[in-house]
């Protein structure tokens, strides 16, 4: 079932939750400015925070992409930086979108982590389409991976049976069974 601020469906039942990529959150929901020009969409914001609540709540398998993974820290009271490239080294990543979907960038998994358990590997290979990345991490979440360069790739809540968000995409490399592994492990949690 698709969720949308137009139709929130807040009274329906959810087997789990997944958050998607898209626009950059709204810095007032992490104590920030907004960029001047950029157009925000804070009824996606709402929705979403008011699921990712919900689904807590329940204990539902929650796995959140791009976007979808610094909402669950800013949920949780972390912050996001506005533009890796101004904070990193190395961080100069590709801004057109074919040349974002072919990138590829090592991240380092922890090896106590939920996502190293399903993916069974320390290093990955992963794209990059994101301009902001965890900053300060909210509470009861830890780092599950990295980037050499020390950008957050992915982290979890460790108390709940599967809250994981993770910065890359993998619907976008769904053909690598590595990442075929993480799905799989989400249907698996919300199938029980």
């Amino acid at each position: 079932m698709r969720l949308v601020a137009s139709s929130p469906r807040y009274e329906d039942r959810l087997d789990g939750l997944v958050i998607g990529g898209g626009t950059d959150l709204y810095p007032a929901l992490f104590d920030h400015d907004p960029k001047p020009d950029y157009v925000y969409d804070q009824a996606r914001d709402r929705l979403e925070l008011t699921w990712l609540k919900k689904a807590q709540d329940e204990d539902l398998p929650i796995l959140g992409i791009c976007r979808g993974a610094q909402l669950m820290n800013v949920e949780r009271g972390g912050t996001l930086h506005m533009d890796v490239e101004k904070v990193y080294e190395n961080a100069a990543y590709p801004s057109r979108f074919l040349a974002q979907l072919l990138f590829r960038k090592p991240i380092q998994i922890f090896s106590n982590s939920l996502l190293y358990q399903i993916i069974g590997e320390n290093r990955l290979c992963v794209n990059s389409m994101h301009k902001q990345a965890i900053a300060e991490v909210g509470e009861g979440l830890v780092i599950s991976a990295v980037e050499d360069n020390g950008i957050v790739q992915a982290l979890e809540d460790p108390k709940h049976r599967f809250f994981m968000g993770v910065q890359f995409h993998p619907e976008a490399l769904i053909y690598h069974k590595t990442f075929r592994k993480l799905f799989q492990a989400f249907i698996q949690t919300a199938a029980r």
